[in-house]
């Protein structure tokens, strides 16, 4: 494990906690730009930044319930995802055998074009709402492209 152990009980104590369980490797995935979706292979760093990330969905100003869970802000992530999958922004992972989110690209376009240029995860609720029809644009453009045959 690359982080200490008392961390690795706090980050499982708090995907417990505001209901990320089950989205846990692809949150690892994105915090470590691709790099792994084992939360024991974070590092201190990587481990300190999903926490506080995980943290601010605790408290009752970032998220409408009881959880702190912003469900209204994970769908409209969900959507990002999606659109992701519609445009080809995905890799095969022979552990898994299927499809996943590409992280390194789609973290790399909302830094690089995302109308705040960070990452999908720190853009609040209000953010979002801008953010999920920038890409919704940019995916009507790219698949109303024509595709020219390679030459």
């Amino acid at each position: 494990m690359n982080h200490t152990i008392g961390r690795h009980r706090r980050l499982y104590g708090l995907f417990h906690e505001t209901g990320t369980d089950k989205y846990r490797r692809d949150l690892v995935s994105s915090f470590t730009d691709g790099r792994t979706n084992n939360s024991a292979e974070l590092s201190d760093l990587e481990a300190d930044e999903l926490i506080k990330h995980l943290e601010k969905m605790t408290r009752k100003e970032h998220g409408p319930t009881h959880s702190g869970v912003d469900y209204k802000g994970q769908q409209m992530r969900r959507r990002i995802l999606s659109l992701c999958y519609n445009v080809g922004w995905v890799i095969w992972s022979q552990t898994r055998g299927k499809h996943e989110i590409d992280w390194p690209r789609l973290n790399s376009w909302m830094i690089k074009y995302g109308y705040l240029h960070k990452p999908m995860n720190d853009y609040t609720y209000s953010e979002l709402q801008r953010l999920v029809k920038q890409f919704e644009n940019m995916t009507t453009n790219v698949l109303s492209t024509p595709k020219t045959p390679p030459q």
